[in-house]
């Protein structure tokens, strides 16, 4: 249980300086913090802080540990060797969040689908009337939305804990704050698990750890039928309620089901995908948990929109279709993309950071589907090449590059009208650009030029 006293006179690290790193320096000054108690450490060299805060960069960000009392660490900074040693006084925001916060919490992960599936859930409740909050890996850091009680007085005095003004808070866990988190929630929904971020947590077996993290000491959770049976789950796990093919909350004749009962066509949505199917079928689970009509889930699933960069359908330009699928960035990510459209793909875009991904079904369903142009980016984008390249298919145009505009321009001259250039990358970009949204960005502004040429 974190304790707020111990922010008093302590010299703290803030480490990671991105979204949440901010949002800590924010939430410590609140807390009348010192800035000379406060010490940012980051690898970037080039980091835009308040002058008043001390900062720490670049390789040498993380010698001198021992010099602080507490270590505030970003979600996405992985346990190295060098901070297994503090991890005594190594806190995070999620942890401060459900060590303090007194309210319904339903929590949420899945390997893909996590982000959608809370932005329902979300949209669910807000339908049904409650009062609800959306946190974490979705984009809004704890200490933004929440009220982190108690707070620490000038006096030193902490207050009592208000009542929570809202009913629910609805939280998206990556498997990087799931990692050792210690938690009590209302409700958890596990979706499916494959390999992902295997570099930060070293194996597929230690991600899986964490991504089961989710399941101790909630009240209720909702699981996905297979992942339950791949994982054995209840033999370890209890107030299990299942969901999707096999369970009580499934699809049957185009409708979703509850039981042998038809709740809605499964037509009756904006968002593409099988896989959605899934993460539908999983707030339906949870609708019916709470008793929340099923009219009012017909209602959110058919005026839902999706997320941007998620099987986003842009404008048509030149008569080819551009998919927006930027975020998925790993192989079985990016065939479920491909899966969606089938033979309607001409153009694929496939990168970035190698994180040791297996690509072999990435291939079979390239040449299934006959995929004809393909550009690769590094790093990963060189195995996938050299992949296929051996595979010898006579009508597929491979291009190699690491120039956005060069790769928008392939695609202009190879794609046929009325097919689509897909952007689904199957690895993360890092090793190019800083995230997903760059990339999309870059490909946006390159397609608008090239049609005004």
């Amino acid at each position: 249980m974190f304790d707020f006293s111990d922010l008093r006179d302590k010299n703290i690290a803030i480490l990671g300086f991105g979204r949440e790193g901010k949002s800590t320096l924010k939430f410590l000054i609140d807390q009348k913090v010192s800035f000379r108690n406060i010490t940012i450490l980051d690898t970037n060299k080039d980091l835009d802080s308040p002058e008043e805060v001390q900062k720490i960069t670049g390789d040498e960000h993380l010698k001198d540990l021992d010099q602080y009392d507490i270590i505030f660490k970003s979600s996405g900074v992985p346990i190295t060797e060098q901070l297994i040693p503090h991890k005594e006084k190594i806190v995070t925001q999620v942890q401060i969040f459900f060590d303090t916060y007194p309210g319904k919490v339903i929590a949420v992960t899945a390997s893909k689908g996590k982000s959608t599936m809370t932005s329902l859930i979300y949209m669910l409740l807000k339908n049904a009337g409650y009062q609800v909050k959306l946190v974490g890996n979705i984009g809004t850091p704890v200490f933004d939305e929440i009220d982190i009680c108690p707070p620490i007085l000038p006096s030193g005095d902490p207050e009592f804990c208000p009542v929570p003004e809202n009913d629910f808070i609805v939280i998206e866990l990556s498997s990087y704050m799931l990692y050792e988190l210690r938690k009590n929630n209302f409700i958890s929904i596990l979706g499916t698990i494959f390999p992902e971020h295997l570099d930060w947590h070293g194996s597929f077996e230690n991600y899986v750890d964490a991504k089961l993290n989710i399941l101790k000491w909630s009240e209720i959770n909702i699981v996905n039928q297979e992942t339950l049976e791949k994982f054995n789950l209840k033999k370890t796990y209890t107030n299990l309620i299942p969901y999707d093919l096999g369970s009580a909350y499934a699809r049957m004749d185009w409708h979703f089901t509850i039981g042998d009962k038809m709740i809605f066509s499964t037509k009756e949505r904006k968002i593409p995908g099988d896989h959605n199917l899934e993460n539908i079928t999983a707030v339906i689970a949870l609708a019916d948990t709470l008793k929340i009509s099923m009219d009012v889930v017909e209602d959110t699933v058919r005026n839902f929109n999706g997320l941007p960069h998620r099987l986003q359908e842009l404008w048509e330009s030149g008569w080819i279709r551009r998919i927006d699928d930027a975020i998925s960035t790993t192989p079985e990510s990016t065939i479920e993309a491909i899966k969606t459209y089938g033979e309607q793909i001409n153009t694929i875009f496939l990168w970035w950071t190698d994180r040791g991904y297996n690509f072999d079904n990435l291939v079979k369903y390239i040449k299934e589907y006959k995929i004809a142009n393909i550009v690769f980016f590094p790093e990963s984008g060189e195995r996938i090449y050299e992949a296929i390249k051996e595979l010898s298919i006579e009508w597929l145009e491979m291009y190699k590059t690491d120039d956005m505009k060069k790769a928008v321009k392939f695609a202009y001259k190879h794609t046929q009208q009325g097919m689509i250039c897909l952007l689904s990358t199957a690895s993360p970009s890092y090793s190019v650009w800083k995230d997903f949204e760059e990339k999309w960005n870059l490909f946006q502004q390159y397609v608008k030029e090239l049609a005004t040429e």
